[in-house]
Parts: C-alpha cells; sequence; structure tokens
C-alpha cells in the first residue's frame, strides 16, 4: 500500500506541486480564495502544458515572478488599492529603495521559497513532457477547458461596480481578477495624470468678491506622516515638539486628515470638489493668485520628471518654486533644513503684493532614521519607533526657524502647520512593531497649529475640524470671499465638522474605523 501511495506521488508529483501552488496564489496576490477558482486555475495551467510545454513555462513563469514581486508588499501592507497603484508611480528612487527597507526579511524569504518552488514545478514539468496528440487525449483536453472554463466564468464571488456587467477584476481566478485589478488601477491612474495635466491649466472658475488680508507673510508647511498622540503637544510623555507647545499660536486638537497617503489627503484638501469629481483648475494656488498674492511653493518631496506628480503640478502654477529634488537627482536624501536658506533668499526679496509660501517636507517620511540629521538620542520602545520621535522633533526645531525668521524679516505674518496623513503600527504585538500607511483612526489624527505675529497667547482648541472643508478655511485664512466657499468656515472656530474620510476605497464615517493606540514601553515588557 505504501509502495503504491510514493509511486502514484512520485509519477504526479509535477500535477500535486502544482495543484498546491494554485491554493496558494490567491494568497500571495491578496485575492479572495475560492475552491472553484483554485480548480480552474489548475485545469488552465494542465491545458497549457497539453498544448505545448513552452506555452506552459511562460504563462507560469509569468504568474510565479509576479507572485514573487508582490508577495512581500501583501504579506506586510495587505492588497494595494487603487491609489496605492497610482501612488507608485509617483515614487522615486529613494523613496523605493527606503519603502523596500520597512519591509520584514522574511517578506523575502517567503518570496526566495516561491521562487524556488517555481523552479522545481518547470523542472519536474519539463521531465514530464510526454503529451500525444491522439484523440483520447484531445478529448481530455477539450474537457479540461470546458470545466475550466465554466468555473472561471461562472458568477464571480463579490458584487462588481456595475451589476449588470461581468468584470475580469472580480473573477474567481486569483492572477486574472489579480492582473485586471492592476490594468484598472493604472488606467484609472493614467487617466487622473491626464485629466490633471489638461484642466489645471483652464481657465478657473473661482468668483472672488473680496480680498482683506490681515497679514503682510503667510506660511503654510505642509508636514509629513505625523500623528498626533505621538507628539508631546497633544500630551505624548516624551518632550518631542518644544517649540509648538510653547509658541504663542493656537492648536486644534481635533483636525483630521482627509486620506491615507499624500496624494489622496492633499488633492481632498487643495483641489474643489463639485458632485465628487475634482476641479483641478480650482486649488490653492490658483485661488491665491486669482486674489493678488504671489505664491512661492519650496518641497523638499521628490518628484517625477518635470513636476510630475499631481502635488508638483499645483506647485508648478506658483509664481515662483523651488524643488530639491527633482528627475534623476530624486535619489539623493536631503534634509529638510535645506529648505531654510532658499526661504530666508524669497522672504527678503520685496513685492508690493501680500505673500503666500508654501513649503512642503519630508517631515517623518518612511524611512524613519533616513531623515535624521543626528543620531537617535532616544530610547522608547525600540530604535524604530524612537527615530520616529525624533523625526517630529526635528520637524518641531524647522518651524521653529521658520518662525524666527518670519520675526526677523519684522512684518506681520501668520503661519500655519499640519500634517498630510498618520500613520497606523504594524505587527503591534512585537518588539519590532512599525509605523506604516494604514487606515485606523490616528492615521488621519494629525496635528494642526496656526501661529500669527500678534497672537499673545498659546491656546488648545478642542474642536473637530477635517480636511474635507480645508480650502473654505484656507481661503478665510487669506482674507478671501469668494462665492462657492463657505466665507463662515475658518479653522479656529468653535464649530464641529462631520468628519468623514478616504479610506483607499470610498469616503466612510470617521467613527468607523478601528483603534490604534500609541505603543508603550509597559505593554511590551
Amino acid at each position: 500500500m505504501i509502495k503504491r501511495l510514493l509511486s502514484f506521488l512520485k509519477s504526479h508529483l509535477f500535477e500535486i506541486l502544482l495543484f498546491i501552488f494554485c491554493i496558494t496564489t490567491p494568497y500571495t496576490l491578496g485575492r479572495y480564495v475560492s475552491l472553484r477558482g483554485v480548480l480552474a486555475s489548475f485545469l488552465f495551467f494542465l491545458v497549457l502544458k497539453r498544448i505545448h510545454y513552452w506555452a506552459f513555462s511562460i504563462v507560469f513563469s509569468l504568474i510565479a515572478i509576479t507572485c514573487v514581486l508582490f508577495t512581500p508588499i501583501i504579506i506586510w501592507f495587505g492588497v494595494p488599492p487603487a491609489t496605492m497603484v497610482g501612488a507608485f508611480f509617483e515614487t522615486n528612487y529613494q523613496e523605493s529603495k527606503e519603502f523596500f527597507k520597512t519591509l520584514p526579511f522574511y517578506t523575502y524569504l517567503i518570496s526566495l521559497l516561491i521562487l524556488l518552488y517555481g523552479i522545481l514545478i518547470l523542472y519536474l514539468g519539463r521531465k514530464k513532457n510526454g503529451f500525444y496528440y491522439t484523440k483520447k487525449q484531445l478529448l481530455i483536453t477539450l474537457l479540461f477547458c470546458i470545466v475550466g472554463g465554466y468555473l472561471a466564468l461562472g458568477k464571480p464571488h463579490v458584487k462588481t461596480n456595475t451589476e449588470s456587467r461581468w468584470e475580469l477584476s472580480a473573477s474567481r481566478v486569483s492572477f486574472i481578477g489579480f492582473y485586471d485589478f492592476m490594468y484598472q488601477s493604472v488606467t484609472e491612474y493614467q487617466q487622473l495624470r491626464k485629466s490633471l495635466s489638461k484642466e489645471i491649466k483652464e481657465k478657473t472658475s473661482w468668483k472672488i468678491t473680496s480680498v482683506a488680508p490681515t497679514y503682510k507673510n503667510y506660511v503654510l508647511v505642509i508636514g509629513e506622516s505625523v500623528r498626533r498622540d505621538y507628539m508631546s503637544l497633544y500630551g505624548f510623555p516624551l518632550e518631542n515638539s518644544t517649540f509648538l507647545k510653547n509658541v504663542k499660536g493656537t492648536v486644534i486638537e481635533g483636525y483630521t486628515a482627509a486620506g491615507a497617503n499624500t496624494t489622496t489627503a492633499l488633492l481632498r484638501m487643495f483641489l474643489q470638489i463639485k458632485n465628487n469629481d475634482f476641479v483641478y483648475a480650482n486649488n490653492i494656488v490658483s485661488l491665491a493668485k486669482e486674489a493678488g498674492f504671489e505664491v512661492y511653493w519650496l518641497s523638499n518631496q521628490g518628484t517625477v520628471g518635470e513636476y510630475d506628480t499631481p502635488i508638483a503640478k499645483i506647485a508648478a502654477l506658483s509664481n515662483h518654486y523651488d524643488f530639491t529634488k527633482t528627475g534623476d537627482y530624486s535619489s539623493i536624501n536631503y534634509f529638510d533644513t535645506v529648505l531654510l536658506p532658499t526661504f530666508e533668499k524669497r522672504l527678503m526679496e520685496k513685492s508690493s503684493k501680500n505673500r503666500l509660501f508654501i513649503i512642503h517636507i519630508m517631515g517623518s517620511h518612511e524611512y524613519f532614521e533616513d531623515r535624521l540629521s543626528n543620531a537617535i538620542h532616544y530610547n522608547y520602545y525600540n530604535r524604530i519607533i524612537s527615530a520616529y520621535l525624533q523625526t517630529i522633533e526635528q520637524t518641531d526645531d524647522f518651524l521653529k526657524q521658520i518662525y524666527e525668521k518670519l520675526q526677523q524679516q519684522g512684518e506681520p505674518f501668520s503661519m500655519i502647520y499640519f500634517s498630510d496623513h498618520g500613520l497606523a503600527t504594524k505587527e503591534r504585538e512585537s518588539k519590532n512593531a512599525w509605523l506604516v500607511h494604514g487606515t485606523s483612526k490616528e492615521a488621519f489624527e494629525i496635528p494642526f497649529v496656526q501661529i500669527n505675529s500678534d497672537d499673545t497667547q498659546h491656546k488648545m482648541l478642542k474642536v473637530q475640524k477635517s480636511g474635507f472643508h480645508f480650502l473654505s478655511g484656507y481661503a478665510h485664512w487669506l482674507g478671501i470671499r469668494e462665492n462657492s466657499l463657505n466665507p463662515e468656515y475658518h479653522f479656529l472656530s468653535d464649530k464641529n465638522d462631520t468628519i468623514e474620510v478616504f479610506n483607499q476605497y470610498e469616503n466612510v464615517p470617521f467613527n468607523s474605523l478601528p483603534e490604534d493606540p500609541i505603543l508603550t514601553d509597559e505593554k511590551r515588557r
């Protein structure tokens, strides 16, 4: 009996290993696991093998390599939404290198095992390349095609966006669904880029009724990846935001980002939205320019090509723009302080107009340790979280220097700092816990501080404000009244907003998100 079993396993080892591969493929591609899908995949490979080994080897290799490449990302982050796929095209070499540093070693080890497993299947398939085109074998192949086609093309396991239309992305066959999802995501992103490139240069539809700025200079500092519960400003036990904690100004305790990554968050804050569509021409830069402001944009965020990301395209509308990283030079890692001499130079230039300076920093962008200009001096939870705390301290010092330069310049000013989004905890129970992009409540809870040159005290404002209303608050801040924006809305009012966030797929109530409290040394012990 055992000999017969061993003989069977030896004779059909290729088919057994291939079937196991079909079972694991949905997991490696982040797709729904379906028995019908697994069987359809298995029969699909068998048919290709029966037609010709090279047809099988080419298609199988493509799918196996896809699994190898995407498995580390899917293990660590889950299946990427369309917005994340789009963000891939906005990532430069430096950011890509830092991203892959964040993935644990074991995810790469699993990828290596998948690669070796795939090579073994190809080797066994090559050895068993003995199919003959007899009438019986052709009928069996035809039967496999019919059964596999029925299993693959049957009713999908999930509802599609259009109930009357069957979509490949909803296929039970994991790799078919994955490839169609990726194609749709890339197509959607390219369409957004095309629309943005075309429409952002069109004539705006702003209807400005009055402009009455209170200050000569306005400075908007866009931070990166800071969740406010890790700031001493908001009660974190270690001191890492001394300047913001003591400066005369107003701190909003309940500001919520619109999205979970830079592009999705800032587009929903910086562009006007009508009927759920972006009005690209109506943005923070065009509004300020039409109101007569001289607009400067200083950025330490990388670009792809010549101002090729959505945020960079908005920046390029400014009267003056300075990027530290463009094109092939984006592989260089600059500290945010590189922007200070440029800011000081621009600030000292003479202008008869009111001026708006938009400063986009790297802040606490992953990989945290690469953001630091000095050795880590915190010792909290682990080295990763300690580095994150120090990036916040470093940003706090950067804001202090901006503030001091504004004071030295001597003209009345108003300065706002906020972060584009926060981060979520990964592998919370591990001593190697990490902070990554995510959709917990805390991943949207960001700092927001307004500092005016005539402020006389430090205030904490307990109010709930949403990034979706940023444009109206921004217009009020600059003293602009515009017909389509709410003239009564301003950042420092005590009226609470209804809080929704974009969770990478759709707008959802903020309170529907899971909790992700700060990591504590006590819990680790």
